[in-house]
């Protein structure tokens, strides 16, 4: 959904006046508020089907999902893996240092902001709660999520299973996407 500044005053008006009527069992007005300053007025559709515009999802929010449930899904991978496997996995992930490896990093708050208000919106609306989605990570991580999805998308598609999470071998690759091509030594 997208508004004139006019119907945002309008709504932020009635927000204050549905607030001091104190009406109850019905939107959350300081929802709608955050959700129109913020920018993210997709949140009001995702959270109220009724008012879903059927425009879909910005790009950006997808991708925002996406990273976190990627997260969520390898953390919840690896705790199903033994200790073998989890061995495995150190001697051929670089760098890896077990569950400490699998903390989602964030979005910069410099110059990922609309990645990061994204996850705000889904922080406020308790999505993704097992992981900490609104973490700013000071330095730029869409290029290296980009690199990570493109081998868990079809992972999560492929070989996902509720009971074990992805394959380890789908596991190593996508820990592999993080590194650069260009610092792979491949």
């Amino acid at each position: 959904m997208s508004y004139t500044q006019a119907e945002k005053l309008q709504i932020l008006m009635l927000c204050d006046i549905h607030r001091a009527l104190k009406i109850r069992d019905s939107v959350d007005p300081s929802f709608i508020e955050d959700a129109l300053l913020t920018e993210n007025t997709w949140a009001i559709g995702f959270r109220y089907q009724s008012l879903n515009d059927g425009n879909g999802m910005p790009r950006h929010v997808t991708f925002v999902g996406d990273v976190a449930d990627m997260y969520s899904i390898l953390q919840y991978t690896y705790n199903n893996f033994d200790e073998s496997e989890k061995a495995e996995i150190a001697s051929s992930v670089p760098n890896f240092k077990g569950e400490s490896s699998l903390v989602f990093p964030g979005f910069d708050g410099n110059n990922e902001t609309e990645y990061l208000s994204a996850a705000d919106m889904f922080k406020r609306m308790e999505r993704f709660e097992d992981i900490d989605i609104t973490k700013n990570s000071h330095a730029p991580y869409v290029a290296t999520y980009k690199r990570m999805l493109d081998v868990f998308i079809p992972a999560r598609n492929d070989d996902w299973t509720h009971d074990a999470g992805i394959s380890k071998d789908s596991f190593v690759a996508v820990l592999n996407a993080r590194i650069h091509p260009s610092n792979r030594g491949v």
